[in-house]
């Protein structure tokens, strides 16, 4: 059975659960197969987390989330982060292999700017 926790967001009520090793799973495959979606807007909330991954790990569609602050959203992120460690080690190993790939795709920045002519 899932653990889950429930959190006051404003007025609405969102209940926070653990994720199964499947739904980690196929949240990865979908990266893997180029299907997830991506809403930029959502994906740089936070460096660790995406307003999709708070909608994933709750009962709340990422629509509900436009109306609040980041800081309105912390209680949630902190439950979301208490009770799926394994998703976040994950997200964080995903994200340190994308950012190595940049860096191995983009030419190396020289110290001399570009001359004028």
């Amino acid at each position: 059975m899932h653990v889950t926790l429930p959190i006051q967001i404003g007025e609405r009520n969102v209940t926070v659960r653990e994720l199964t090793v499947r739904e980690v799973r196929d949240w990865l495959t979908s990266l893997e197969k180029g299907s997830a979606t991506v809403d930029a807007g959502g994906e740089f909330v936070w460096e660790d987390c995406s307003l999709q991954d708070l909608a994933r790990m709750s009962d709340c569609p990422v629509e509900a989330f436009d109306d609040f602050a980041p800081s309105d959203l912390a209680p949630l992120k902190q439950a979301a982060r208490d009770l799926n460690p394994h998703f976040f080690r994950t997200r964080a190993a995903v994200a340190a292999a994308q950012a190595a790939m940049i860096r191995r795709l983009l030419p190396e920045q020289s110290s001399n700017p570009p001359s004028r002519s």
